[in-house]
């Protein structure tokens, strides 16, 4: 032992000892809370920029969606107003996917990321060069080239587009689920260095790592498992967040990001199934609850389908404008939704046309006929009073066909209703006989 530590008194050692124990405890909370730190702020940096990434993505497919039903409706359309009006769509969504994919360029993507997002943007430029030409023929009037070049060319190259964008976004999520492991492992390193300091400072350490193990680890712990859990797809699990501190601040971006994560893709789902001005179900939700509407019908529960179109919608549009034509078409989801049952399902299936499926004892041409008087009642669009009418085609389900043959049959006893005068009702020839009602 050195002699100027010899000649110390025992107060001395003693004190000396404690502030060496009290340095390695200092050193050890210093050690902990720098790495803690750290880690928070990695994972809410990391998020943050998944998540935008994510919201970009998410916009720019949705873009080439509203583009390519553009470009069809461009094709089917004759010069003037609408054409131009379907160009200017175009240009505009052009522009939206440019505005995203500028934005994409600022955030600190990875190399794969870098890459995937590269490859998109070369498959989009493919996109548009076989678009153009269609259009260009379009504009020529040779609608049959144009045609065949976006059905055959674009079509397959814009869902390749939306493949790609599918892939960045799976690339995005698989991202959290690499950010998590990280995390996890740089955790057990610091437990295992913060395990080897508290061995040294004897059995005083050994009780401070018992709180660190449960001041520490077990937030990290359920971090973790939270993070794989939004890995599977479950945005349901939250951390505590008991503290104000490192711990507390990791729980909330973590919550916070999970939030925004949860709320995109509900808005997602929604989207998907969902008609975007009336709030309505769409053709796809329709026919899946057809089909398990189809699959439970019995003798209590038989099937209806009453398929709706509103007559003489266009020149609403023509004469009043295309806000009227909004606002009556919803007008006529809210009147739809008023008349049905909670058993049955009002839907949008595009245009003007609309469709119920009624899944009860209750007899469709009396529901049909209601339908048809409440669809008759005028609707105020500022100073003008538009008066809908419908044609209303009913089909019930016997066990005698599939779906597709189901929406069939509706559809032809709609168009039996608009051959006989308009403003009607008719039966499919499904049922015993073909019914015509005014």
């Amino acid at each position: 032992m050195p002699s100027w530590v010899s000649n110390r008194s025992i107060a001395t050692k003693i004190v000396g000892i404690a502030m060496l124990v009290a340095s390695i405890f200092a050193g050890i909370a210093v050690y902990g809370l720098v790495n803690l730190r750290e880690v928070a702020a990695q994972q809410e940096a990391q998020y943050r920029r998944d998540v935008v990434a994510m919201t970009h993505m998410v916009a720019v497919r949705s873009a080439v969606g509203l583009q390519m039903e553009a470009v069809q409706s461009h094709l089917l359309s004759q010069p003037g107003f609408y054409r131009d009006r379907y160009e200017a769509e175009i240009a505009d969504t052009d522009t939206q996917i440019d505005e995203h994919f500028t934005e994409l360029a600022t955030i600190e993507l990875t190399k794969a990321e870098l890459r995937e997002l590269e490859l998109l943007e070369k498959v989009i430029g493919q996109y548009r060069t076989a678009r153009d030409t269609g259009l260009a023929a379009s504009r020529r009037g040779d609608k049959d080239n144009a045609v065949s070049i976006v059905l055959v060319r674009s079509e397959s190259v814009a869902h390749a587009v939306k493949a790609r964008a599918d892939e960045f976004l799976q690339q995005l999520v698989d991202a959290v689920a690499t950010g998590s492991r990280q995390i996890r492992e740089r955790t057990a390193s610091t437990s295992r260095n913060v395990t080897i300091l508290l061995i040294v400072g004897g059995i005083v350490a050994a009780g401070v790592a018992v709180l660190a193990a449960r001041q520490l680890s077990r937030p990290l712990r359920r971090a973790v498992s939270v993070l794989t859990a939004v890995a599977a797809g479950d945005f349901h699990q939250r951390l505590e967040q008991h503290s104000q501190d490192e711990v507390g601040q990791m729980s909330r971006s973590l919550n916070n990001t999970v939030g925004v994560l949860r709320d995109a893709f509900d808005q997602l789902n929604h989207r998907a199934y969902h008609d975007g001005l009336t709030g309505l179900p769409n053709r796809v939700l329709l026919r899946e609850r057809t089909e398990r509407a189809l699959l439970a019908a019995g003798p209590s529960a038989p099937v209806a389908l009453l398929l709706i179109d509103l007559d003489g919608f266009k020149q609403v549009n023509d004469v009043h404008g295309h806000a009227a034509g909004d606002h009556l078409l919803v007008a006529v989801a809210d009147r739809l939704r008023d008349l049905v049952r909670g058993a049955d399902t009002p839907a949008r299936l595009g245009g003007d046309e609309f469709a119920v499926l009624l899944a009860g004892a209750e007899d469709p041409c009396t529901v049909a006929g209601r339908v048809l008087a409440a669809l008759r009642l005028p609707v105020t669009f500022g100073a003008v009073q538009l008066v809908p009418q419908a044609s209303i085609g009913v089909a019930e389900w016997r066990g005698q066909a599939d779906v597709d043959a189901f929406f069939h049959d509706a559809d032809q006893a709609m168009y039996a209703a608009k051959a006989g005068g308009k403003g009607r009702v008719a039966v499919s020839d499904c049922a015993p006989g073909p019914v015509l009602t005014a």
